[in-house]
């Protein structure tokens, strides 16, 4: 967080720390203000920030409903994520594997999004292995939001679905503009991979990694089979969710979300710009787990655990 600090009053970011650095003060800013003051800000301001099963039910009289789209339209999220880290992991394969340089129009991209004064920060074993996870994260949630989870007819703001993009974007460009190979010569780090830069550490922050991946399909699985029965989809109302990290939180997606960044941050320490990813991510999870927690112990007053936390097990 110091380098954040040192960087925003040195005024030197890159194009990428510096949106996601403004994504992170707007959820910081209107998210309080949204918790605090909520009956006193504008319908409209309300009604962009908020969706899905908290958002406000005044779609039909305002000009925010023509700013919306379905929220099904998360799926369009990981087709092009999907996409951006497949091509990302193939490069890193081409350029750590393979012993291949970087082509000058994919250096002069980087360029454009995280400077031309571009330094490697990580070793190429972390940047591959993080590419390779986020892959990994990109193709499940594919499969998930296509074969798995059941859409109601709620709507997004288009702030969402552009940030959603916008996010995945980041993500990726956002591990490469730092890494060796991508950048100009580093004699710190090599341009091949070194079984040695698995250490514990990094090997323990990939089985935390895992662990959050597997248990948000796991929720998400939880959540599509309460409007599921015997396979079909029965209702699209909003049901009480029970078993698995559901009895400890109230959006265990969001918190394993949290966990899965935090594990590629931890293995990418030294990368100023993904930091910067990262603390998006944690702003954005912990506001949404906030309005997700209240909008179940509004909806299930007397039903609702009253030991099940917003958004960290036991803690918060």
């Amino acid at each position: 967080m110091l380098k954040v600090f040192r960087d925003v009053y040195h005024m030197d970011l890159n194009i990428i720390q510096a949106t996601f650095l403004l994504l992170t003060l707007a959820i910081v800013i209107v998210g309080s203000l949204i918790n605090s003051l909520e009956k006193h800000l504008p319908k409209c301001l309300i009604q962009s920030f908020r969706y899905g099963k908290f958002a406000l039910d005044i779609r039909h009289s305002t000009f925010v409903a023509h700013l919306e789209v379905p929220k099904r339209y998360f799926q369009h999220f990981y087709i092009f994520s999907s996409l951006l880290s497949t091509m990302a992991f193939y490069l890193c394969v081409k350029t750590y594997v393979l012993g291949y340089e970087v082509s000058p129009s994919v250096m002069s991209f980087l360029d454009l999004l995280g400077g031309s004064q571009r330094r490697a920060t990580t070793s190429a074993t972390s940047v591959f292995l993080c590419i390779f996870l986020i892959t990994l994260q990109c193709y499940r949630r594919l499969y998930e939001t296509s074969c798995v989870s059941v859409f109601s007819d709620s709507r997004i703001n288009i702030s969402h679905y552009i940030i959603g993009h916008l996010h995945y974007f980041g993500t990726v460009c956002g591990m490469l503009v730092e890494a060796p190979g991508f950048t100009r010569p580093s004699f710190e780090h090599r341009t091949s991979l070194d079984l040695k830069d698995l250490n514990v550490y990094v090997l323990l922050c990939a089985c935390v990694f895992l662990w959050a991946w597997v248990n948000q399909y796991n929720s998400a699985r939880i959540l599509s089979e309460l409007r599921k029965k015997r396979g079909l989809v029965v209702t699209y109302d909003h049901l009480l969710p029970t078993g698995g990290l559901f009895n400890f939180v109230s959006s265990p997606h969001l918190f394993c979300e949290a966990l899965i960044y935090l594990s590629l941050y931890l293995i990418l320490y030294n990368n100023n710009t993904f930091a910067y990813v990262f603390y998006w991510v944690i702003s954005n999870q912990f506001e949404t787990s906030l309005l997700n927690h209240w909008w179940y112990q509004s909806k299930f007053t007397r039903q609702y655990p009253a030991s099940r936390k917003a958004f960290i097990p036991y803690l918060l």
